[in-house]
């Protein structure tokens, strides 16, 4: 008896503390604010998809090879502003998105899953009238986004990039204590703020512009719903356990470069080697003291290396002779990602 009375005496503490220290009531993401945004040149294109409003980027020739660049857990689509004018200029379409939860998408009730973002992008592909295969690549939590969307639809993604990917290795301790029911609200509404601020104070530092990394970031962060948004993408979203959508890739064949900074401590780089030996067709690129900053703090060398994997695999073999019979070793390279050259050859 005593023991119960202890266990709900400190239950009902726990709950007092998540209310006294919960960060405040934060106003509801609006339609003005999205406008005021653009105004300000921090926000782009905005569509209707079925859980609500998303934020996208587009830019680029309309009939190039299309790039989709997904971004990771917390920071949103600002992450890859500095490479739309390097892959734009060097001939292809580059799309970008808030996912939901995050920069200027809605926040909708409901679990932060796999299949949510998954459903995102292809609602937002159908959108743009993108119907070519895209050279998809993804950044951190990005990365599993990417391999699980390939997995599930292997005929709309020509090559995948995976620059210091998640979703191999084992959980933390602080997203098994964030996935116990009261905790993680506690956690997150005492702690969160604190911990993803200091974080992305470390981050912003690596940046080109710390100080408009910063407000870009915090921007998200004013309105209601992004934290609520976190903890459940760490109890609903595979942020480890991705090993069968990654098996899968690696079986098909599918053209895979993987990114990552040697010195990466938030997806230590040691998962690169079970991941290439799920993704045996993968070449690995490796940055001796680099960390998990890689995308934003290396964009001369990480844009690079994007522009000469789609150039190299944005052609096809053809396979198909007269009569259906193979043309051998000599077949002609065929474009299969844009329509550059007129009729659809999918």
């Amino acid at each position: 008896m005593k023991n119960t009375i202890l266990i709900l005496t400190l239950f009902a503490a726990l709950v007092v503390t998540s209310l006294w220290f919960s960060t405040p009531d934060l106003p509801l993401l609006t339609t003005e604010d999205r406008s005021h945004a653009q105004t300000e040149g921090t926000a782009f294109s905005f569509v209707e998809l079925s859980e609500g409003t998303v934020h996208y980027r587009m830019e680029g020739p309309e009939l190039a090879p299309a790039l989709v660049l997904v971004h990771g857990f917390s920071t949103p689509s600002f992450v890859w502003n500095d490479y739309f004018p390097l892959l734009s200029e060097a001939g292809y379409r580059v799309i970008s998105f808030d996912n939901y939860g995050r920069g200027f998408s809605d926040r909708p009730e409901g679990n932060y899953s796999a299949g949510r973002t998954d459903q995102l992008l292809i609602e937002l592909l159908d959108y743009l009238n993108i119907t070519r295969p895209v050279h998809l690549v993804g950044y951190s939590m990005g990365g599993a986004t990417a391999a699980i969307f390939t997995q599930r639809h292997p005929t709309k993604v020509r090559s995948l990039s995976l620059i210091a990917p998640a979703g191999t290795g084992e959980t933390s301790l602080m997203q098994n204590a964030l996935s116990l029911p009261v905790v993680g609200e506690i956690v997150m509404g005492t702690l969160g703020p604190r911990i993803v601020g200091s974080a992305t104070l470390t981050a912003a530092e690596k940046s080109p512009d710390p100080q408009a990394f910063l407000t870009s970031f915090e921007l998200q962060t004013s309105f209601a719903g992004y934290y609520d948004a976190l903890l459940s993408t760490l109890r609903h979203y595979p942020l480890t356990g991705s090993e069968p959508a990654l098996l899968a890739i690696g079986e098909t064949g599918l053209p895979v470069q993987l990114i990552w900074g040697e010195a990466d401590d938030r997806v230590p780089f040691a998962q690169a080697e079970p991941m290439s030996d799920l993704l045996p067709q993968a070449n690995l690129h490796s940055f001796p003291k680099i960390g998990h900053d890689i995308t934003f703090s290396q964009v001369d060398q990480v844009a690079p290396l994007l522009i000469a994997f789609v150039e190299e695999n944005r052609l096809r073999q053809s396979t198909g002779g007269a009569g259906g019979k193979a043309r051998g070793p000599g077949a002609r390279m065929e474009p299969a990602d844009c329509l550059c050259h007129g009729e659809d050859q999918l």
